[in-house]
Formats: structure tokens, sequence, C-alpha cells
């Protein structure tokens, strides 16, 4: 998977008053190809909270200054949203002004932009191309064309939910517990990927090729459900089933759609579903084994929706299969 969540989050905190200091640091974080200029007006004072976790970022940003910067996009898009002051933004001929509550593209591959920050205080994501890519079951145009959005600024009505998420997942990656849960971290950064292609869409991707219909048959699916039902303890993206199924994203899709009515990752639930009963089921007296570590170990993050769909999925709760 892009983006591995194999190792837990990983916290960086970084406070300072040295321009050179924040300089190399900001730099550190965001490539070589950043370049950032002097405090525009007053003293500068620079804050990081960051959380990485794979190949994807959350910060928070705190400039107590107002402050130049130069950067040319890289593998990583970047989404701000403004929680105080202003951002403005030149990016060949086109320039934006972003304030308080706006959410916007901060930076894509190959593109140069020069921004003027007053005062910001940011909430600022990175994401991996790649990892856009494979949840969108996408590669890269074979001419080298990168993704692009339609726009720089979210689709009408989408930009509360992108916050939503965003603030979900870090909420998610602070929490102690997690660290020791791949199958939840993998699952939340491929959310938030699929949430920034819904904010900022592209171009629409063509519907299944003739290849991909043929390869919807029973076979590519029996592939598909050995492997999934082998692996259901790893991290697995839909382009993970697709590369162990030997056929395309699509032709997976539509392989489970044609003949199950679901989806590859729906079906994938179902069976972790399963192995979290049996984990309870097994559990003995004296053990620590409780309904939301079992939860937690088989990837769902949410207890209440985890208790809900057992219920509905067994006809009991899994605190009383726990205590039977």
């Amino acid at each position: 998977m892009a983006g591995s969540a194999a190792d837990p989050p990983r916290r960086t905190r970084f406070v300072s008053s040295e321009p050179e200091e924040a300089r190399e640091f900001i730099s550190r974080l965001y490539g070589s190809h950043l370049r950032v200029g002097g405090a525009v007006s007053g003293r500068m004072r620079v804050g990081f909270d960051r959380l990485e976790c794979g190949d994807v970022n959350l910060s928070a940003v705190r400039v107590s200054a107002d402050l130049d910067f130069r950067m040319e996009g890289g593998e990583h898009i970047l989404i701000g949203t403004v929680r105080a002051g202003r951002v403005d933004y030149a990016r060949g001929r086109d320039s934006a002004r972003y304030g308080l509550g706006d959410t916007y593209l901060g930076s894509l591959r190959e593109v140069r932009w020069d921004a003027r920050l007053y005062g910001p205080d940011l909430d600022v994501v990175g994401l991996p191309e790649s990892l856009l890519h494979e949840v969108a079951g996408t590669t890269p145009d074979r001419s080298g064309v990168p993704w692009r959005p339609r726009s720089w600024e979210p689709l009408p009505g989408c930009a509360e939910q992108w916050r939503h998420a965003a603030r979900y997942v870090r909420e998610l990656f602070e929490q102690p517990h997690v660290g020791a849960e791949p199958l939840i971290l993998g699952a939340a950064m491929r959310m938030l990927a699929a949430t920034a292609l819904a904010t900022f869409p592209g171009d629409v991707p063509p519907g299944p090729s003739v290849a991909d219909q043929h390869d919807a048959h029973p076979a590519t699916l029996r592939r598909a459900i050995a492997f999934i039902e082998a692996n259901p303890d790893v991290d697995l993206g839909v382009a993970d089933i697709a590369r162990a199924a030997a056929v395309t994203v699509r032709a997976l899709r539509l392989a489970f759609r044609r003949h199950l009515d679901t989806t590859p990752l729906a079906y994938l639930r179902r069976v972790r579903l399963d192995k979290a009963r049996e984990d309870l089921s097994r559990a003995t007296a004296g053990d620590d084994r409780t309904v939301a570590s079992v939860a937690s170990r088989w990837g769902f993050a949410d207890l209440s929706r985890f208790v809900e769909r057992y219920r509905d999925e067994y006809g009991e709760t899994p605190g009383q299969t726990l205590r039977r």
C-alpha cells in the first residue's frame, strides 16, 4: 500500500523564534524545492505540531509574523485550511487569497507558486500522489502527466466534509492504542485520500475497458476471495487485492459487483467481522480480551458502529458473545 501504516504515527513539535532555524526546519519538511523568505513584518515565531503515519502527514502550523514562501510541488499534494490570518498565492498567471475558514490546494507536482503568509494559523495535510492513484483505482498516465484537479478550491459543499475527515484522522492518530492497529491506520489514510478526491475532483476517468469487462469473471473473483480470506489481518487496499487477482482495480470492482453485488472492501470487512466473532467466542476467563480491543484489532475504529453492525449480522451484541 502507498503510505504504509506498518509503523505507528510519529509526532514532531517545533517552536522557534530564530529565522534560520525555522527556515531549515520548514525546508526539511517540505523538500529542497522550498525557499523561505524573511519575515515581512514582526519578529518571526514559527510553531509546528506534526503527525506522520507512513507517507501521510497532518500539521498544525502557526507563524506569528508575515512570511514569504516559494515552492515547487513534489510527489505530495498539500491541502491547507486557514484557522487565522491570511494566505495570498500566485501560481503563474493565477492568484488567490484565502482567509478564515478557507480550504485550498497548496501544492501540486511541478507547480511553482509564491505565497505570502500574514500571521497564519493553518492546518496542512500532505498526501502522496501514489495514495490518491491507489484509492482512485488509476495509475499515472504513461506520458508522465500527473493527477490534476479541476480547481484549486473545493467542490461547492465539500470543504466541511474535508475538514471533518482531516480532524477525525488527526484525532485517531493521537490515540495511543491506535498506533498498534495497522488495519485502522491504513483504512483512515485511504479514507482521507478518498475524501480529498471527492473534495478536489479531477477529470472523471473512463469506465471499465473491454479488457476489464472480460476480466471480471468468476475466476478473478475466486482469486480475490482466496487472497482476502488468507490475509484478513493485513492492511489491504483495493489495489492490493487487484494485484493479487492479476487484474485492474476496475475489473476487480466489476467482478464483485457483477457476481456478489458488493465491493471488495465490503467483502473484506465482512471477513474481518467473522474473525472478530471468532476472537470474542474464544475468550476465556482471566484473559484481557474486550469488545473494544477485538474491534480495534480487526480494523473497526468506531466501537458503536461495530456493535451495531455485529448485532445486525449475528443477532446478538459482541458483549453477549464475549460473556457466553
